[in-house]
């Protein structure tokens, strides 16, 4: 089932990597807590996915 997970998330981060919209440090920050052990709590996410004070929602 691991190796499922590991191909789902793999294939999620080339997908945004390859993305020129997407901020390329989200996608690093991403990663890291996508292969860290543990449960990924929302606020985690919020806090990496957030429009900088003042963005724009493209």
């Amino acid at each position: 089932m691991a190796s499922l997970q590991e191909a789902v998330v793999k294939k999620f981060l080339q997908t945004l990597e390859e993305d020129e919209s997407f901020d390329q440090s989200k996608t690093a920050k991403l990663e890291a807590l996508l292969k860290a052990d543990g449960k990924i709590k929302p606020d985690d996410l919020a806090a990496i996915l957030a429009l900088p004070e003042g963005g724009e929602v493209l």
